[in-house]
């Protein structure tokens, strides 16, 4: 297997290219990097000022971690075995319903040192994947739960997009989008303070400009593979399997 880290890099400068200026940019390195090696395209990320990194489970932040990558790193599905390693290693976690809330206050409360205060979470919505994530009617007891946990702080609110690549289902995206803005935006104004806000993801990135918000989250585009014909050509070949026949 052959990976192109200059190949890596002229797509993440692509994608970059299209952002509105301030826009972050969240690279997903979740499944050793789509199988191209955690640390080797953590550490270039690193280099060219990607601002946050995001990994399936808590073993792979920590791996990140001990190899000397610094990056805030979201960890997508926190579990209870790996809660202790991620408040050691400065590792933010996802929060999709109450139960993995209740487990980070029952793990702050077991191992927080208070070196790592307040923890950052990513709250994660439901605006119609009906996979997982807090829904409308959840916010005010929510907020409530938030309120009363000083030592737990929202970095960032997210949502997936169900089709952004699928010109089919552009109505039903434009109600994700208005949905996200509108529970975001009782958020802000429940919990008193500005959290950055994040629901594109690749193939949304250049079809929905308009829902940039604070971050997007760059996937399965960052190495290689677009959503459409005319974004492929824009892009470069970071993984090559090759070998000898015999």
């Amino acid at each position: 297997l052959e990976v192109n880290l200059n190949a890596l890099v002229h797509n993440l400068n692509y994608y970059r290219s299209v952002l509105k200026p301030g826009t972050k940019l969240m690279a997903m390195v979740k499944a050793f990097s789509y199988g191209s090696g955690s640390f080797e395209i953590a550490n270039i990320l690193q280099f060219h000022r990607a601002d946050y990194l995001a990994v399936a489970y808590a073993d792979e932040g920590v791996e990140l971690r001990k190899a000397g990558i610094s990056l805030p790193i979201m960890v997508m599905n926190p579990e209870e075995s790996g809660m202790e390693a991620m408040l050691h290693y400065n590792l933010e976690p996802e929060i999709y319903n109450f139960r993995s809330l209740q487990m980070l206050e029952k793990a702050i409360k077991s191992y927080k040192s208070p070196t790592n205060n307040p923890i950052q979470v990513h709250l994660k919505l439901d605006t119609g994947m009906r996979r997982l994530g807090f829904v409308e009617q959840d916010i005010e007891s929510l907020c409530q739960r938030l309120t009363a946990s000083p030592e737990i702080r929202i970095q960032s609110v997210f949502s997936h997009l169900v089709g952004s690549e699928d010109p089919g289902l552009d109505s039903f995206t434009r109600q994700q989008i208005a949905l996200f803005a509108r529970v975001t935006e009782q958020l802000t104004h429940k919990l008193g303070y500005n959290f950055i806000r994040h629901i594109l993801n690749s193939a949304g990135i250049s079809r929905f400009p308009e829902a940039q918000f604070d971050m997007v989250r760059l996937g399965i585009s960052l190495y290689g593979i677009a959503a459409n014909t005319q974004e492929q050509k824009m892009l470069e070949n970071v993984s090559s399997l090759k070998t000898n026949i015999s």
